[in-house]
């Protein structure tokens, strides 16, 4: 008789608590938080709106929590399924860097409202790059066990994205914060990347 697949509850735990903690955060600074909107224009020209009024990062920060509940619910669900495919530490990976990446986000603007001027800002694109990696480690391993050309083709774009997206925003942040959070984001596309046993 097959012994049950074990479900992760750290991993869960964790997760919910990464998520829950921008809203909390938010929520107990809402009124600090400026009532702005900041425009900024590249040089080619291009408009970027970005809203930092209060009722707009409490929606990202709640977003965070969303995604961790849902995370959390769905990975237990097919966990055995997930085992199987040797895909769920990416599966977790994704959830993990994107409720990391919205962390940060709201951190360095409740800390910038403060006035406390960490630099936190160039750590958002490592966990992003971690998540967009994780996306194609996930496409890679159903690739492997149905072969799909979609998948494949879908594991490789995201996987050279990835590694672009980090190599570039290492050398442009110019920030040793940055420099810090790219080598972090490598040791965890590492561990995402080595096969996982099944149970």
């Amino acid at each position: 008789m097959a012994s049950p697949v074990r479900q992760p509850f750290g991993s869960y735990l964790l997760l919910l608590a990464l998520g829950i903690l921008p809203s909390l955060l938010v929520a107990h600074y809402y009124g600090v938080i400026p009532h702005r909107i900041v425009i900024q224009w590249d040089a080619f020209g291009n408009t970027t709106v970005i809203g930092t009024r209060s009722r707009t990062v409490f929606l990202v920060a709640n977003l965070a929590t969303a995604m961790a509940v849902l995370g959390v619910v769905f990975a237990a669900w097919q966990n055995g399924a997930l085992l199987k495919l040797g895909a769920r530490r990416a599966f977790l990976g994704i959830y993990f860097a994107q409720i990391v990446a919205i962390d940060l986000t709201c951190i360095s603007i409740v800390t910038d409202a403060l006035g406390a001027g960490l630099t936190l800002k160039p750590t958002v694109p490592p966990a992003m790059a971690v998540a967009l990696f994780a996306g194609g480690v996930l496409c890679w391993r159903l690739d492997r066990s149905q072969r799909n050309l979609f998948a494949r083709a879908a594991a490789v774009a995201a996987v050279v994205f990835s590694l672009t997206m980090l190599g570039f925003s290492a050398i442009a942040v110019n920030a040793v914060v940055g420099y810090y959070a790219s080598a972090f984001a490598l040791l965890a596309m590492l561990a995402l990347a080595l096969p996982e046993k099944n149970a």
